[in-house]
């Protein structure tokens, strides 16, 4: 079975592989979920009427998770119709927080059905904006909605089906309810998703850790250029001390950022990819087997580039930038130092951070032929628009 969401990849070798962008893989920034199931009661608040609340099976969210609305009675509703996602029980006193559903309408002709929130005592309706930067307003399709600002002491979360007329037999359907202190979304999780939950070796050999990494506005990982960087153990590191071996990756840097920088490193910048380090404005493969070897690949900046670094089975090192050999070097076994291998600063942590997105990290145990670097580039170029 193919360790890869694409089964166009090359898994011979595989030893260790992360991709943002694979579902199986990365589960998203680390953070906890408020709203706990057990703390969901899907009646219906007191003082709306011609209203059925219950709670619904959803696929997409576990037991607990998922309601649905519907107004009843032959009559339609003036008002904003909600239904309680649990008390505030397990929310802040103060403070912001980011609350997020996907919620989708089903049946009825009206179709400006906005949803929104009530967030607590003294504050008034809030808005759900579409987290996709699609229409304000719920459609056939689950999408997800947000809302971030303050929290007040004790407050009571619900959802809405807007303030428009609301038909009878027209419903809202509701699922995974998320409020996290944090300034964005993150993808749901049923309690705490823990810093060596959120991005998963593929091949199960690894535990990856993320408390050392940053996140965007998206929730997505990224290196800030300052402290941010990724360990692996001593069993991936054992793979370079001898040949052959490989090093797979993509990653992205800004024109802005032109200091020196290490993407990937093994015994402190003695098999590594850097920046600016060796050749002057670009990146270069270094490797010290008691001699310095330096091959240099190019510039690259403001767009994503796939790099594969390898030492032959006869000694040979080579890098390749977008499936092309840019040179290579003879050489001998690693002189190694004892130090770990760091994705994104020196093994040792001292400086030269790297700065930008390294959403694919690959590592063999064996050297790729060209036509199968080839291979996983033209599996890969279309996705970052190579």
């Amino acid at each position: 079975m193919s360790a890869h969401a694409n089964p166009d990849i090359i898994d011979d070798g595989l030893v260790f592989l992360y991709d943002t962008d694979d579902g199986k893989s990365y589960k998203g920034e680390p953070t906890t979920n408020l709203i706990t199931s057990g703390g969901i009661d899907f009646s219906q608040r007191s003082g709306y009427t011609n209203l059925q609340t219950s709670q619904v099976v959803d696929s997409r969210s576990p037991s607990g998770y998922a309601c649905e609305m519907e107004v009843q009675d032959g009559a339609n509703i003036n008002t904003a119709a909600r239904s309680q996602f649990g008390q505030g029980t397990n929310m802040p006193s103060s403070g912001n927080a980011f609350v997020s559903i996907f919620a989708k309408l089903e049946g009825g002709t009206y179709s400006n059905i906005t949803p929104k929130i009530y967030n607590g005592s003294g504050t008034a309706w809030q808005s759900l904006s579409a987290l996709d930067g699609g229409s304000a307003y719920l459609t056939s399709e689950y999408r997800r909605f947000g809302y971030y600002g303050a929290i007040t002491a004790n407050p009571g979360f619900s959802m809405t089906k807007g303030n428009s007329n609301i038909q009878t037999g027209q419903k809202t359907r509701w699922h995974s309810p998320q409020v996290e202190l944090k300034s964005h979304a993150t993808p749901f999780v049923n309690g705490t998703r823990s810093a060596t939950q959120g991005l998963i070796d593929r091949t199960g050999n690894t535990t990856i850790d993320l408390s050392n990494v940053s996140f965007d506005s998206n929730a997505q990982m990224t290196f800030d250029g300052t402290d941010d960087y990724i360990a692996l153990p001593s069993d991936i590191r054992s793979i370079f001390t001898s040949y052959p071996n490989c090093m797979e990756c993509v990653l992205k840097k800004s024109s802005s950022d032109q200091g020196d920088m290490v993407a990937f490193d093994v015994d402190i910048t003695r098999w590594n990819l850097n920046y600016n380090m060796y050749v002057s404005n670009q990146w270069s493969f270094d490797f010290y087997d008691g001699t310095e070897h330096v091959i240099a690949a190019g510039n690259y900046d403001d767009e994503y580039v796939h790099f594969v670094l390898q030492q032959l089975s006869d000694g040979t090192m080579q890098i390749y930038a977008n499936g092309v050999l840019k040179g290579s070097s003879a050489a001998s076994n690693l002189s190694p130092n004892g130090s770990s291998i760091r994705i994104g600063s020196r093994s040792n942590g001292d400086s030269r951070y790297f700065k930008g997105d390294i959403p694919i990290m690959k590592i063999y145990n064996k050297a790729l032929t060209s036509t199968e670097v080839l291979q996983n580039f033209n599996a890969t170029k279309s996705r970052f628009g190579l």
